[in-house]
């Protein structure tokens, strides 16, 4: 497989598990902002040569509320 179909199949592939905890409630930041999957595949493609990492929000009974990528530096 070619590295462009790769990232292509990665891209869709985390817009998919995205999508799927927006609809379950779950809010998505992308550095501070409040961010649809769309916005956070789409920046994370233009801005390949950088590294995101997801952090995890949990509340106090341990479900996940936030999801939120922030630059790893």
């Amino acid at each position: 497989m070619s590295r462009m179909k790769r990232r292509i199949q990665s891209d869709m592939e985390l817009m998919t598990m995205l999508k799927k905890y927006q609809s379950d409630g779950i809010l998505i930041y992308f550095e501070e902002h409040l961010s649809s999957p769309r916005e956070v595949v789409r920046t994370m493609a233009v801005h390949d040569d950088e590294v995101f990492m997801p952090d995890y929000v949990m509340d106090k009974d341990d479900r996940l509320v936030q999801i939120r990528f922030n630059k790893v530096k």
